[in-house]
């Protein structure tokens, strides 16, 4: 075990004490025994910090750093704080309501060194569990894709549509973040971007054994909407604005946020950087009524139609 490489586990925790301990415990329980262990409790209102210190005070003989904010940083600080007083080659980063299959670490470091510097991570898809850690029948890549035949690959294209990979299921190499300079602190959270930043230029190794649990619950991102933070949405696909196929998927995301008049100000983001395409898209821009804009629309397709039957009429003469 001297020769393996050493593994940091990034554990983050907010409000969570009633999953804390079986979540550290299943870091413990791992046979891939060249690990440690940083936390950081960000600020929680409820009990966290007393069952971390208490599991902590348990288990000395494990290597374990504790970080106690007294006040709430979010999730990319707290990120990159943890980052910078890592040490190991290989990065997992768990919040503290997941688990770890007993074989994560050793499968995916094993599947890490025999990879070339094509590949920046290695990841799974993940089970769903409910608060009591009953497994749902669906998982978690199913729930963002239509299809669920994954391989070894360049994923930049799809991941531009949408975030499909679990983030507790990730084992990173280390060079790839210091090359990317750790996470960006001006996101609320930290996997999409990081995952399109390193996909631009590196391949991403898929495990098709299950190798984690990611649990839903009141105060997770995926159950409640009203988390979605859509500024966060523009601001990591402007990075890639560059790619033919940003505009339309952006768009799309735009278009719907209108229809349902959850617009504030985040699409002035997105026209700062793409001109209006169209008369319909200045509705968008000064987030009139939406019924005025289903109404531009009908206009916009009758004068399609209008023009194309123009068209016929005079290549006919």
């Amino acid at each position: 075990m001297a020769d393996s490489p050493l593994v940091s586990i990034l554990c983050l925790c907010y409000n969570q004490e009633k999953f804390i301990r079986e979540s550290l415990e299943s870091i413990k329980a791992q046979t891939y025994k060249n690990f440690e262990i940083i936390i950081c409790d960000d600020f929680s209102k409820d009990h966290s910090v007393e069952v971390i210190k208490s599991w902590i005070s348990e288990n000395e003989d494990l290597k374990i750093k504790f970080v106690e904010h007294i006040k709430n940083e979010g999730i990319t600080k707290t990120i990159n704080e943890l980052f910078k007083l890592s040490q190991g080659k290989y990065l997992q980063i768990l919040a503290l309501d997941d688990l770890l299959e007993k074989n994560k670490l050793e499968r995916h470091v094993a599947i890490l060194e025999d990879s070339s510097d094509e590949y920046a991570m290695v990841f799974s898809d993940a089970h769903l569990m409910n608060d009591e850690s009953k497994r749902y029948q669906n998982k978690f890549i199913a729930r963002h894709l239509s299809y669920l035949s994954l391989q070894s690959q360049n994923f930049y294209e799809m991941l531009l549509v949408k975030n499909f990979i679990p983030a507790m299921s990730v084992l990173l190499k280390r060079k790839n973040i210091v090359a990317e300079n750790g996470w960006d602190e001006n996101l609320p959270f930290e996997d999409y971007d990081m995952w399109l930043r390193l996909s631009k230029n590196h391949s991403f190794l898929f495990d098709d054994v299950i190798t984690c649990s990611y649990r839903l619950h009141g105060n997770n991102s995926h159950r409640n909407k009203s988390l979605i933070n859509h500024k966060a949405f523009f601001d990591i696909l402007i990075k890639h604005k560059e790619n033919e196929g940003v505009r339309n998927k952006v768009f799309v995301h735009l278009e719907g946020m209108y229809r349902e008049k959850t617009l504030k100000d985040e699409h002035k983001i997105f026209y700062n950087y793409y001109p209006m395409q169209s008369f319909s898209e200045r509705f968008i821009k000064n987030n009139y009524h939406p019924k005025i804009y289903r109404v531009a629309i009908e206009v916009q397709k009758f004068l399609n139609y209008f023009r194309i039957f123009i068209n016929g009429i005079f290549s006919k003469q």
